[in-house]
């Protein structure tokens, strides 16, 4: 198995747990937060998409979806590209608000195919290429392990909150 075909197929597994554990919260539940300090389903999960949507962009050059298919208006948040949830204070976390659940699940789809894309039209991950464009993130290798890490990181996190949401274990398979 190749690196790009390993690498997709993390990143499947990450957006197949990510939806499977949006599907069937109401937004009441998507935005509960374990403690003021904590971090809800839906603010991990729209960081996730985020993430991914920021990487797919600096990979390809191009503007995030979340700008230029106005997902910020769907969070009724500016268009800020650099706003991704890094060093967010607890009032910035309480202001990531999807209008639904259905619309936060759809921009991790969205953002999820957009890496997904950009992944499989490169050429060989082991490449020191810098990406096209300019995100800060650094070479192809630092954007992808980013995004495959932080993925797993926080979706773990995202399935433990749905735990204690539905007050159970979460084992969405």
């Amino acid at each position: 198995m190749s690196l790009n075909t390993f690498v997709l197929h993390v990143l499947d597994e990450i957006d197949t747990e990510l939806q499977m554990s949006l599907n069937g919260l109401e937004l009441e539940q998507v935005m509960w937060r374990p403690a003021p300090q904590s971090n809800s389903i839906g603010w991990l999960a729209w960081h996730i998409a985020r993430l991914q949507d920021a990487r797919a962009a600096a990979l390809a050059g191009k503007e995030q979806l979340w700008i230029s298919d106005r997902w910020h208006d769907r969070f009724g948040l500016p268009p800020d590209p650099g706003n991704h949830g890094r060093g967010h204070s607890d009032e910035d976390v309480d202001a990531v608000r999807p209008e639904s659940a259905a619309a936060l699940s759809e921009y991790a789809g969205a953002a999820h195919s957009s890496l997904r894309s950009e992944i499989e039209d490169l050429d060989d991950l082991e490449s020191s290429a810098e990406p096209t464009g300019s995100s800060g993130d650094g070479s192809v290798e630092a954007l992808v392990f980013r995004a495959v890490h932080g993925g797993l990181a926080h979706l773990g996190q995202l399935m433990y909150v749905r735990g204690l949401v539905e007050k159970r274990h979460w084992f969405p398979r």
